[in-house]
């Protein structure tokens, strides 16, 4: 059983020390996510409509603790991201497979927003898109890969990711097993439709059931800490569970 502290009841350094990134030598990487009680990751198509002052401010206190946010291009024009306010903000990645990307989307041409792709994306678009002075890296051939886009991002010396959705890359961080850790806000509502989970698309093999838990789950994460509001929000972290030998 874990005690829930109320977040209200921390101060904005308190709530930063608790959520810091792990020390690791490698990259690490932690998915933000909100939702519903019942699972839903949007409401009519976006996620905004979900959080609240506290989820607004863990969002922000992650992209201040992160080196990059990693996000869908869809999703960035659906939530209307805006470009890196400056130069001590995280470097912004723009995942698309198909580069289907509007050239006057302002973040496009910002020197600190890399367009995370593949090489069988369309050439047309591609080409267009570093006409207007787009900076893309190719993580994969048929798809992006996000080993590979870990990999570039380790080479400019980023190494805290925060992956900002939507369901389908975050889906696929977790079928390449690149996800370590996750913040996830609980918003006080449910969401009925058919709408997304956080993590929708790829799927995972099911480890041999003999196994016990947490080993047998798919993706097995323990939960590292969790907070509380006034405004019944509840925000958990969760960190990737080793398995055992």
């Amino acid at each position: 059983m874990f005690l829930m502290q109320k977040a209200t009841d921390l101060t904005a350094s308190e709530l930063a020390e608790l959520l810091a990134y792990p020390t690791s030598a490698g990259p690490v990487v932690r998915a933000t996510f909100v939702s519903t009680i019942d699972g839903a990751a949007t409401v009519d198509g976006r996620s905004g409509v979900l959080g609240g002052d506290g989820d607004r401010h863990v969002f922000l206190l992650m992209r201040t603790l992160s080196d990059a946010v990693v996000v869908g291009a869809r999703t960035a024009l659906i939530e209307n991201y805006k470009a890196p306010a400056n130069d001590h903000a995280p470097i912004m990645v723009l995942a698309s497979r198909s580069l289907d990307i509007p050239v006057d989307y302002l973040p496009v041409t910002h020197p600190r927003v890399l367009i995370a792709t593949c090489t069988s994306a369309p050439a047309d678009r591609r080409r267009r898109l570093i006409d207007a002075g787009a900076t893309l890296i190719d993580c994969g051939d048929v798809d992006l890969d996000p080993r590979r886009l870990l990999d570039e991002l380790g080479t400019r010396g980023l190494r805290r990711i925060d992956l900002e959705g939507g369901p389908r890359l975050f889906a696929s961080f977790v079928a390449a097993g690149a996800v370590d850790e996750l913040i996830l806000t609980t918003s006080p509502t449910l969401g009925l439709g058919d709408a997304p989970r956080i993590a929708h698309g790829a799927t995972l093999p099911l480890p041999d059931q003999d196994l016990p838990l947490p080993d047998r789950l798919p993706y097995p994460m323990s939960l590292v800490r969790q907070f509380g509001d006034d405004d019944g929000y509840l925000y958990s972290l969760w960190s990737r569970h080793s398995r055992a030998d």
